[in-house]
C-alpha cells in the first residue's frame, strides 16, 4: 500500500505533521475499535487504520541518529486477547443450506460516568483506618509513619464508582454471523475480532462458534448421508413406478422396478451438501412395507386371479416355489 493510500485512510493530505497524523489516529481508533463498534468490519478497519498511523508516524517523526530497520526481520508479534468459544445449534436444513444468525456476545461500554478515564473529577477522604487519622503507627523501634496512608491521616479514594475504577462496563451485544453451507456438527466458524478485549497496544481475541445439528423428525445425518424411513404400499413394490420421496430440497420422485425387493434405495448425491474438496453425501430411503388392514371383494377377486395366473407360471417367475411344488407333490 502506498504512502498515498495511508493518508487517505486517516483523511489527511500529504505533509501532515506528526500532531496532525496522532489527532487523527485517536480519532479514527476511538470510532473503529472493536471493544466499543459492534460492526463485524470495525477489527479489519481498526488494523488498517493502526497501521497507517504507523508508517505516517514514522516517516513523519524520524529519531536522529536511529538506524533504519532492517527489511526481511519479522515484526514483533502484537499482544492478543482471549479467544473464546461458543456453542450454536442449528436445524439440519439450516446447516446444509447455510444461513445468518443472530448471537449475544460479552462485549464492554465506556463508563459514562468517568467518560472512560476510571475516575472521578473529586476524591472521597477518609480516615485512614490503619493509623486512625493520627498518620503514624507504633512499632518495636517507636513511631513511624503510616504505610497505608503514606503518613498522612487519610486516603483518598479517586477511582469512578460506576464502573469501580476500570472505564468501562459489562455490556452484552447482538453480533450477526453467517454460517457457511456444509459444515458438519462439531466444525467451528472463527468470527475475528470478536473474543476476549484488546490488551493495551494489542488486537482483540477471536470467537469460535462451534456447530451442533438438533434432531430432525424425519432425517438421520450419518457423516455426510441423510437416512430416510419411507412407507410404501406393498402393491406399489409389486407393480413398480414412481414414488414421492423427501430430500433436504424438496420433494424427489424415484421409479421402482417391478417386484422390488430390496429394503433401501439410494439416491447419489442428495444427502448431505459437500464443502471445499469433500463431496456431498447421498440420501438412502429405507422402505417400510404397508400391508393393507383389510381387502375389498375387489381387491381379493384381482389377487385370486393374479395368484392363479403366478401359479401357472412358477416355473418361470419363481423357480424356488415350483421346486416347492414338486417336493409337496412327492409326499401326496
Amino acid at each position: 500500500m502506498s504512502a498515498v493510500d495511508f493518508h487517505q485512510i486517516l483523511g489527511l493530505p500529504q505533509g501532515a505533521s506528526a500532531a496532525e497524523i496522532k489527532r487523527a489516529y485517536r480519532r479514527l481508533a476511538m470510532r473503529w475499535h472493536p471493544d466499543r463498534n459492534p460492526d463485524p468490519q470495525a477489527h479489519d478497519q481498526f488494523r488498517l487504520v493502526r497501521e497507517a498511523f504507523e508508517r505516517l508516524i514514522q516517516a513523519a517523526s524520524p529519531s536522529p541518529g536511529e538506524a533504519p530497520p532492517q527489511t526481511g526481520s519479522p515484526e514483533p508479534r502484537r499482544p492478543k486477547g482471549e479467544d473464546r468459544r461458543m456453542e450454536i445449534s442449528l436445524g439440519l436444513a439450516e446447516a446444509a443450506r447455510g444461513c445468518s444468525v443472530t448471537i449475544s456476545v460479552e462485549s464492554r461500554s465506556a463508563c459514562s460516568d468517568c467518560e472512560g478515564s476510571g475516575k472521578r473529577s473529586y476524591g472521597r477522604t477518609t480516615m485512614c483506618g490503619a493509623c486512625h487519622g493520627s498518620g503514624r503507627i507504633r512499632g518495636a523501634n517507636g513511631l513511624s509513619a503510616c504505610q497505608t496512608c503514606a503518613g498522612k491521616g487519610f486516603t483518598t479514594d479517586c477511582r469512578c464508582p460506576g464502573c469501580e475504577g476500570r472505564g468501562w462496563l459489562p455490556a452484552n451485544r447482538q453480533l450477526d454471523v453467517r454460517i457457511p453451507p456444509g459444515l458438519l456438527p462439531g466444525e467451528e466458524v472463527r468470527v475475528t475480532g470478536q473474543g476476549g478485549p484488546a490488551p493495551q497496544d494489542g488486537e482483540p481475541g477471536d470467537l469460535y462458534l462451534r456447530l451442533s445439528i438438533d434432531p430432525h423428525p424425519l432425517f438421520r445425518l450419518e457423516h455426510l448421508d441423510v437416512h430416510v424411513q419411507v412407507p410404501v404400499s406393498i402393491f406399489r413394490l409389486l407393480a413398480g413406478g414412481q414414488i414421492e420421496v423427501p430430500t433436504l430440497d424438496g420433494i424427489r420422485e424415484i421409479l421402482l422396478p417391478e417386484a422390488f425387493t430390496e429394503p433401501r434405495f439410494r439416491l447419489t448425491g442428495a444427502g448431505y451438501p459437500g464443502r471445499g474438496a469433500r463431496s456431498p453425501g447421498d440420501l438412502i430411503a429405507h422402505f417400510e412395507t404397508q400391508l393393507p388392514r383389510f381387502l375389498t371383494k375387489e381387491q381379493k377377486a384381482m389377487l385370486d386371479m393374479a395368484e392363479q395366473v403366478f401359479q401357472h407360471q412358477l416355473d418361470d417367475q419363481n423357480p424356488t416355489l415350483a421346486r416347492w411344488q414338486a417336493t409337496l407333490e412327492t409326499h401326496r
